[in-house]
Parts: C-alpha cells; sequence; structure tokens
C-alpha cells in the first residue's frame, strides 16, 4: 500500500506530497513547487528512495523546485500533458509576474498521455494519468486505484475548483474534466488537491457548489 506525506511549500503553499511504497520507502514526489533543499533533506531524513519526480501542470508554484530538486536526487522529472510545455519553457515570466527568484525553462524526460498507466520501479502500484484541461491545457491527475488516492492539482479542490482566469484557461473544459473524468471514480477516492485541505469524490459529489451550481 501507499501512504503520503503532504509538505507545504513556497510562497504559495502549495502542497507538495510524497507517495511512499511502505514496504520498501520507494517514493515518487509530487509537484515540488519550491524548498528544494529542505525537501531533499526530508528525503534523507527518512531514507526514501525517490524514483523520480512528477508533476501535475506547468504553473511555477507547482515545479519551481523540480529542476533543483531532480538535481539533488539525480531523478528524471515525468509530465505533466505536452500541452503544458509553453509554461514549463516561461518559468521565468512567472517568477517576474509574482516577483519571485528567476527560474530556468524546465524540460521533463517525458510527457504523459491521458490514459497511460504508469509503472514505476518499487512503487506499490501502477498510476493512472487523466488529462483534465482547463485550469491549464497541460494538466494532469494521477489517480492509484489500489490505494484509493487522486493528486488533483489544481483541478478540484475541497469545496472548490481550480481558477479557470488564467492566460490558456477555460471555465468549461474545467468543469467537463471535473464531472467526466474526476468525478466518475469511487466515492472514497481520497482527494489530495495541490492546495488546501483534502477531500473524498463523494464528497465533492454531493457538496461542491461549483460543480453543483454549474449543472443546475
Amino acid at each position: 500500500m501507499l501512504k503520503y506525506i503532504t509538505i507545504p511549500v513556497g510562497a504559495f503553499q502549495e502542497n507538495c506530497r510524497f507517495i511512499i511504497n511502505e514496504d520498501n520507502l520507494c517514493t515518487l514526489i509530487c509537484d515540488p513547487g519550491d524548498n528544494a533543499r529542505e525537501l531533499y533533506m526530508l528525503t534523507e531524513k527518512y531514507g526514501l528512495k525517490v524514483k523520480a519526480i512528477i508533476l501535475t501542470h506547468g504553473h511555477l508554484d507547482h515545479c519551481g523546485g523540480a529542476a533543483d530538486l531532480a538535481s539533488l536526487l539525480n531523478v528524471p522529472v515525468l509530465g505533466p500533458h505536452k500541452d503544458d510545455e509553453y509554461w514549463l519553457h516561461n518559468l521565468s515570466m512567472q517568477a517576474s509576474m509574482f516577483g519571485l527568484e528567476d527560474r530556468p525553462p524546465l524540460t521533463p524526460s517525458r510527457y504523459f498521455n491521458d490514459g497511460e498507466k504508469v509503472e514505476i520501479e518499487g512503487m506499490a502500484e501502477p498510476m493512472l494519468v487523466i488529462h483534465c484541461p482547463g485550469h491549464t491545457p497541460g494538466q494532469v491527475c494521477y489517480y492509484f486505484r489500489d490505494s484509493g488516492l487522486l493528486l488533483s492539482g489544481d483541478v478540484l479542490f475541497a469545496g472548490s475548483v481550480g481558477r479557470s482566469d488564467f492566460p490558456q484557461g477555460d471555465p468549461e473544459q474545467l468543469i467537463s474534466s471535473i464531472k467526466t473524468k474526476l468525478l466518475i471514480l469511487p466515492d472514497e477516492t481520497k482527494v489530495l488537491p495541490g492546495h488546501g485541505g483534502e477531500s473524498t469524490i463523494g464528497e465533492e459529489r454531493e457538496e461542491n457548489p461549483y460543480i453543483n451550481g454549474y449543472f443546475s
């Protein structure tokens, strides 16, 4: 089984997550938006065997620390979907918008496609890649079926949804992604968003006002 640790990082307190195989401590790091050195020290402290860094999308608060952390750990950066290449190649522009430290362009080792089942050595189960455009064109979520975990990035939050008023955002596409690709998952699936607290698919299907209001 997989367990997870949540570490809020950076000026936007983005939820970086360690997805850990309890049996052997093999680990994926999702969305290291900042604080690469601190994240690296945590992996050393707990003896984690990091296999890869995975990204949900190309906004700076989610991937700003990825290159530095990958260098420290000597692991690949994987994802998101290729449609977020623009954002990954323009991290410097994003940083200047918010008065943050400059970041060079980021090119992952590979992009993912919708519906891929990705097996990574040492992890207890494969992860399903779910392309969910709307917040950004290349936003993906990662679903671990056996463990009942969904890394939802900035698509679905507890009681809310991601912003779609950024460049390349699309509100109708965002809601469609949520309804057709995420709300079909089992009710008990734990939603682990990029910001804020956790939830479940069942709770969001019943109570999320943005989803219910859109389709009412």
